[in-house]
């Protein structure tokens, strides 16, 4: 009788050390990450020379590190959720950096946007920044400028 119940002691006590340690091995902290709003602050040639009002807005290619997030106009605002706490470069283009899917940019009319390369302006600017926990909120300063076709 004695050996039984040494043996049910040791056993319900080995049972409930192993569900111990299981159970705080399931507690996973989740990745630390911030949101990011971007908006753009456009200047160059195209405000000296004067906007054609009704041209419509040219859409801008938003990178950050070098990998494709989305397409903004220059009045719009584009969020990026669950953005890697620390360092980054948010990029701006009026244009396709090569490696781009085009299957991504479906929705975009690219024709127009093709049009509008061809009278000669290019826009594009970076700024790094460093996305802490929470919202940041990044203006990406654009420049245009005149590109001279060979």
């Amino acid at each position: 009788m004695k050996k039984i119940l040494f043996n049910f002691v040791i056993l319900t006590t080995l049972v409930v050390l192993l569900l111990f340690s299981l159970t705080s091995c399931t507690t996973v902290t989740p990745p630390v990450t911030g949101i990011v709003t971007i908006t753009l602050e456009i200047f160059g040639i195209d405000l000296m020379v004067g906007a054609d009002l009704e041209r419509p807005l040219k859409n801008y290619y938003i990178y950050m590190d070098d990998v494709y997030q989305g397409t903004m106009t220059s009045s719009g605002v584009l969020t990026l959720e669950d953005v890697p706490l620390g360092i980054h470069t948010f990029e701006a283009s009026d244009h396709l950096q090569a490696g781009i899917s085009f299957s991504r940019n479906i929705d975009i009319d690219l024709q127009e946007d093709l049009k509008d390369k061809a009278n000669g302006m290019v826009c594009n600017g970076s700024v790094i920044f460093k996305v802490k926990l929470g919202v940041n909120y990044v203006t990406i300063p654009v420049n245009c400028n005149l590109s001279i076709i060979m």
